[in-house]
């Protein structure tokens, strides 16, 4: 039988989220995109939970591949050390 979502599945989703930005050990580029998701609309969001799936996750591996002990982020063109 296929669960159909409620509110009280929505009120818990949103309890894990505000527990997430509360944590210390949550980045804060992560708690700035979950900020911004409950901002917007949940299927905006979910559409680009696919998008940024599709893209970073490719580059990640790539990235782990190349050197899995990295701790530092590439630096763009831009930055200064």
């Amino acid at each position: 039988m296929k669960h159909h979502p409620s509110t009280i599945d929505v009120l818990r989703s949103e309890a894990h989220i505000r527990s997430a930005l509360a944590h210390p050990a949550f980045s804060d580029w992560l708690k700035t995109a979950l900020h911004g998701a409950l901002e917007r609309d949940p299927l905006v969001v979910a559409n680009d939970l696919e998008l940024l799936a599709h893209l970073l996750r490719p580059w990640a591996e790539a990235r782990l591949a190349l050197n899995p002990y990295t701790m530092r982020p590439a630096q763009s063109a831009g930055a200064r050390s």
